[in-house]
C-alpha cells in the first residue's frame, strides 16, 4: 500500500466541480478566437530541445527533459509559440495566418510554482505593422470579456524604448538580459547594484530609473516621447502611440494602460509586449507581444504578433466553479435479471444516442431510481418496463 499520497511539485489535481468550470473557459475563449478568423492548430508535446534552446528564450535546466531512444535530447514543450512558428516557416507558404490554439504546456514559474499550464492562444503569422498589433490587443480584451472577467486592464509596453537605454549603455547581451529581469522586477536596489559594478553613466541611470514611474495612461506616452535619447526610443514611443490612437478610437481606452518599465524577454520580443492583469490573480491573466524574429532560426522572416491565456489563472480568477449538477433526463436501474439488465442498457443506448442525459444505476431498489433527481425514472422488472 502506498503510505504517501503526494503529487510532484508544480501540480495540481482538478475535481469535477472545476473541469467544468475550466472547460466552459476553453470552449469560451476558443469561440471568441475563431469569431475573429482564427483556425485552430496543435502541437506535438514532444519537440527537440534544441529548437528551445536556440531561440534563447528558456534556460533547458528549466525544462522537463527526456532522451529519445535514438540519444536525442527531448523536452516537453513549454510554450506553443516556438512549434506553431516552426511549422508555419517549414509548412506553410509564405503569407498571412491568423491561428489559435488550446493545450497543456510545462515549464517552472518562479512566481506561481506550477509547472503544468493549460493555455489558450493566438498567434497572427505574417501580419506586420500597427494594425495587427491593435487587433491582438483588442481579441485580448474581448476574450476576457466574453469569459466574464471584471476589473482586468492590459498592461502595454514596448522592448524597443528600453532597448534603446541599452544601446546607451554598451552592454553585452548577457548583461542586457541581466539588467532587463532587474527592471521587470522594479528592482531599484538591484539596478543601483548593477550600475555600480558595472560602471555606468550615472545620468543613463538616471533614465533609466524613472521607467517604473512611466505608468498610466495614453498621456503617459508624451512624457517618455520628451525622455527619448535615440531613434530606437523615439520609434518605440511613436508606435505605442499610434497603437493607443487606435485602441481608444475603438472603445478600448478604459482597458489599457502604459508601463514603459514593461520590457519582456529581449531576445524574443521585438516591439509590442502586454500582459492582462486582474485583482485577485496572483500573476497575469495573459501575456503576448510582437516577436518579428522568432522564425529567423528556421529560415524564413514571419513577423508575427500573439498572446497566451493562462486558462488555469484565468479560470480562477473568475472565481465560479462549474456547477456538477448535469440535468438528467432519465434515471435507469434494474433488479438484476439478464432482461432487466438488457434491457437498461438498450434504453440508455438509445437516449444517449438522442443527446438526452441518462443515468445508469444498474442492479438496484425501485426506490433508489424513485428518488433519484431526473425527469423520467424507469425501473426494470424481470424485464418489463415500470415508469415511477
Amino acid at each position: 500500500m502506498i503510505e504517501k499520497f503526494k503529487q510532484p511539485s508544480g501540480v495540481k489535481d482538478s475535481l469535477p466541480t472545476e473541469c467544468i468550470a475550466k472547460k466552459k473557459t476553453e470552449e469560451i475563449l476558443l469561440a471568441k478566437f475563431a469569431s475573429y478568423g482564427c483556425r485552430q492548430i496543435d502541437t506535438p508535446v514532444l519537440e527537440y530541445g534544441e529548437m528551445y534552446a536556440g531561440a534563447g528564450r528558456y534556460e533547458l535546466r528549466r525544462l522537463f527533459k527526456l532522451t529519445d531512444t535514438d540519444g536525442n535530447l527531448l523536452v516537453l514543450r513549454p510554450d506553443m509559440t516556438m512549434p506553431i512558428s516552426r511549422i508555419v516557416a517549414t509548412k506553410f507558404e509564405p503569407g498571412s495566418y491568423k491561428l489559435c490554439y488550446l493545450g497543456k504546456t510545462f515549464r517552472l514559474a518562479p512566481r506561481s510554482g506550477l509547472r503544468e499550464f493549460t493555455q489558450a492562444g493566438v498567434e497572427y503569422m505574417g501580419c506586420p505593422g500597427t494594425a495587427f498589433d491593435a487587433e491582438a490587443v483588442a481579441l485580448a480584451i474581448e476574450a476576457l470579456r466574453a469569459c466574464g472577467l471584471d476589473g482586468f486592464i492590459i498592461d502595454i509596453g514596448h522592448v524597443g524604448f528600453f532597448g534603446g537605454i541599452l544601446d546607451l549603455l554598451g552592454l553585452d547581451p548577457k548583461k542586457r538580459d541581466e539588467l532587463a529581469a532587474l527592471v521587470e522586477r522594479k528592482d531599484v536596489i538591484g539596478e543601483s547594484l548593477f550600475a555600480a559594478r558595472e560602471g555606468l553613466d550615472p545620468e543613463i541611470m538616471k533614465l533609466l530609473s524613472r521607467l517604473p514611474m512611466l505608468f498610466g495612461d495614453g498621456k503617459v506616452l508624451d512624457e517618455a516621447e520628451r525622455l527619448c535619447m535615440n531613434d530606437a526610443m523615439r520609434r518605440s514611443v511613436s508606435e505605442l502611440k499610434a497603437l493607443d490612437a487606435a485602441l481608444v478610437a475603438a472603445g478600448y481606452g478604459d482597458r489599457i494602460s502604459y508601463d514603459l518599465s514593461l520590457v519582456g524577454e529581449m531576445s524574443y520580443y521585438s516591439g509590442l509586449v502586454f500582459k492582462g492583469l486582474c485583482e485577485g490573480a496572483g500573476s497575469p491573466v495573459l501575456s503576448g507581444g510582437r516577436y518579428d524574429r522568432l522564425c529567423d532560426a528556421f529560415g524564413r522572416r514571419v513577423p508575427s504578433v500573439g498572446f497566451a491565456v493562462g486558462v488555469d489563472v484565468l479560470t480562477e480568477a473568475l472565481g465560479s466553479a462549474g456547477s456538477d449538477d448535469i440535468r438528467v433526463y432519465a434515471a435507469v436501474g434494474c433488479d438484476g435479471d439478464a432482461r432487466s439488465v438488457g434491457a437498461a442498457l438498450a434504453l440508455a443506448a438509445k437516449l444517449s444516442s438522442e443527446g438526452r442525459t441518462v443515468e445508469p444505476l444498474g442492479e438496484c431498489e425501485e426506490e433508489s431510481v424513485a428518488s433519484a433527481a431526473a425527469e423520467r425514472r424507469i425501473y426494470y422488472r424481470r424485464g418489463e418496463e415500470i415508469r415511477l
